[in-house]
């Protein structure tokens, strides 16, 4: 038997070895990551950069309340989706404007795992015509609410956390500056949890 041959069968030897020793023996791997940590950051939020349908060739597009054009999105009250020439977006295409030609709202149910912890993440700006005043707006999401507002141009990340309490929870944005055709951008938001 040459070197190369016995080196070919000691390592196929050594592989069918390792695989046994590996049963929880001393020479198992320590280094193995974790299933739980592995599908942990998962989003299971959709079309959180409302870029699943292209909406109109304009500026911007208002779509009124029960539109189902921004789909798993339910529009509760009108917004606007801002194109890339009025608006550049955060990520992608498009953005969204909480204010329709009035305050505005949409939102989507995602799935969840009852005690899993989430994190709800999203950048808000101003629209443009309203760049340097403040606006506000609300966030739901799972058994939470929070508040928040903007006065400036630029792309800024929030985040929240939150325990799921149901195996759905909801994700509401609503614009709280009414009476005003421009309010709070929203882009690339996301629900990520384990």
């Amino acid at each position: 038997m040459n070197r190369n041959h016995f080196m070919r069968h000691g390592a196929a030897l050594g592989l069918g070895l390792f695989a046994l020793a590996g049963c929880g023996g001393p020479d198992a791997v320590i280094n193995d990551p974790d299933l739980g940590n592995v599908e942990q950051g998962v989003n299971v939020a959709s079309n959180g950069s409302f870029e699943v349908n292209v909406i109109g060739n304009f500026n911007y597009v208002v779509l009124n309340t029960n539109s189902t054009a921004l789909p798993p999105w339910t529009i509760a009250a009108g917004i606007k989706v801002l194109k890339a020439s009025y608006k550049a977006p955060q990520s992608g295409a498009q953005s969204i404007d909480l204010n329709g030609l009035g305050a505005g709202s949409l939102y989507q149910y995602v799935p969840t795992v009852v005690g899993g912890g989430y994190t709800v993440s999203f950048y808000v700006s101003n629209s443009p015509g309203c760049t340097t005043v403040s606006r506000s707006a609300t966030l739901t999401y799972g058994p939470s609410t929070a508040s928040f507002s903007n006065a400036s141009a630029s792309w800024s990340l929030r985040t929240y956390v939150f325990t799921a309490t149901s195996t759905s929870s909801l994700i509401q944005l609503t614009s709280t500056s009414g009476g005003v055709g421009c309010g709070l951008a929203i882009d690339n938001l996301q629900v990520n949890g384990p």
